[in-house]
């Protein structure tokens, strides 16, 4: 991403970085991916192209951002050791929570975008990924005849199975429903 996200933004770099995610959330709600333009984000969020260009490199960095942003909403810099894998729920339900929240939005986002294109992939695998990283810093895993990695890439995949059957295959499923599916899955 060419924006660094580890440095506070000033006001007015966070009123633009806002306006461009609102914007991208916005149009993937109501048109595909492959049919927004840079020029349609620019005009929509009243900025010039070399703003834009300050921040992204492209359309692609921009969703990239767009993932990020949704993703802090799982409140990774708070995570704490768990004691076992039933311990997880809690991470779980953070995320499950995130889906639930922004379901109006990942409706939209499908509605106008291939369940298996570019743009779902790339959540997907963005928060997969994020996920993943949650658990490898949060499990104290007491088997150790199975990698501690091995362990937490086998929980976010379970994980994230579970929240695309749900929110994204929109599978109506109560959150109780869910922490069934993830005990009886990771055993």
């Amino acid at each position: 991403m060419k924006y660094d996200l580890t440095k506070k933004p000033t006001r007015g770099a966070q009123r633009t970085l806002d306006a461009f995610f609102t914007t991208m959330l916005d149009l993937l709600s109501k048109k595909s991916f492959e049919h927004i333009s840079v020029h349609e984000i620019c005009e929509i969020s009243n900025f010039p192209r070399a703003t834009f260009y300050n921040y992204f490199d492209d359309k692609y960095d921009l969703v990239d951002y767009c993932w990020h942003v949704l993703a802090t909403e799982i409140q990774v810099d708070q995570v704490t050791k768990v004691s076992s894998e039933r311990d997880l729920v809690v991470y779980f339900d953070r995320i499950y929570d995130l889906f639930e929240a922004k379901q109006a939005l990942l409706k939209g986002i499908l509605k106008n975008n291939d369940f298996s294109g570019t743009l779902v992939n790339s959540f997907v695998n963005y928060l997969k990924t994020v996920i993943q990283h949650i658990f490898y810093e949060s499990l104290c895993y007491s088997k150790p005849e199975i990698p501690t990695q091995l362990m937490a890439d086998h929980c976010s995949e379970t994980v994230m199975l579970i929240l695309e059957w749900i929110f994204l295959k929109q599978q109506p499923t109560t959150k109780d429903q869910a922490h069934q599916y993830l005990e009886t899955l990771l055993g």
